[in-house]
């Protein structure tokens, strides 16, 4: 294998390994007690508020990946705000906001020389999007 081969290979290596890693952060701010924590899996989203509940926390998370789809990018947010909510013993999220941001640009020109004096070119550019979520984090009895 030839030096060439070798370098496309270990580029190829990484672009695969980057697409499956989508990156998330989260926080939490406590408002309540709070209490042990909990499986993420346990926390349930909620859309309205129920009956009985005990404020504990306001947290929020967001997920990134110029590879993955929206969707992908809508899960890993909703997992990381139930790690988040979790992590203080809610078993419960208001979901109180949900959406898009921009991430950042990137883009790529090709320019060929056609002769002396000219050049051709051709380029593309691209807009990284990543989800965010926030709410509020509860117990419910």
């Amino acid at each position: 294998m030839n030096v060439t081969s070798k370098i496309m290979l270990v580029a190829l290596t990484t672009v695969a390994i980057l697409a499956g890693c989508t990156l998330t952060r989260g926080s939490y701010v406590a408002i309540g007690n709070t209490r042990a924590p909990i499986n993420p899996a346990d926390v349930r989203i909620y859309t309205e508020l129920p009956v009985n509940y005990e404020k504990i926390a306001m947290v929020s998370a967001d997920a990134r990946n110029a590879f993955a789809s929206q969707q992908n990018l809508s899960d890993n947010a909703i997992e990381r705000l139930k790690k988040e909510a979790a992590a203080v013993g809610a078993n419960g999220i208001l979901l109180n906001g949900f959406g898009n941001y921009v991430v950042g640009s990137g883009g790529v020109v090709n320019v060929m020389q056609t002769g002396p004096h000219t050049a051709f070119g051709v380029g593309t550019m691209t807009t990284y999007t990543g989800k965010a979520a926030e709410g509020l984090a509860i117990y419910v009895p």
